[in-house]
């Protein structure tokens, strides 16, 4: 379960990683988000290919060498601009979960190293999930 989570978080760089290089972002913050929203709302591959193309290949970016050889494969490139990753899916549902119960929280909540947080994480539990 917990790759899933680190597949998404390596999908999730990747695009970071573009929108940086493109100019769309200064910054990692918000920049994977920026990356997708720049592909459009279109859900069809080639389009977004041609669009994502067209931002790495504008005349006033420069991009690395790593930059270069990453986009010049198809196979990951697909990957960070699929309007519906599965990758972001899986992880998503593995980070967030839509039933939870206290069972999930009570280990981490036992072995979080943070003492002085534990009863602020107790109330968390108990307002998010129902007594069982």
């Amino acid at each position: 379960m917990l790759d899933r989570i680190k597949l998404r978080h390596l999908l999730n760089k990747a695009q970071e990683m573009l929108a940086i290089a493109t100019g769309l972002r200064q910054h990692d913050f918000g920049a994977s988000l920026a990356w997708r929203e720049a592909l459009g709302s279109s859900d069809d591959l080639s389009t977004r290919l041609t669009l994502a193309r067209a931002l790495l290949h504008n005349p006033g970016i420069q991009l690395d060498q790593r930059t270069q050889t990453f986009i010049s494969l198809d196979p990951g490139l697909i990957l960070v601009v699929e309007a519906k990753s599965l990758i972001r899916q899986r992880g998503d549902r593995v980070a967030h979960p839509t039933n939870i119960t206290r069972v999930l929280f009570d280990g981490p909540i036992s072995r979080n190293l943070y003492a002085s947080e534990t009863p602020g994480l107790q109330a968390l539990v108990d307002f998010v999930c129902r007594r069982e």
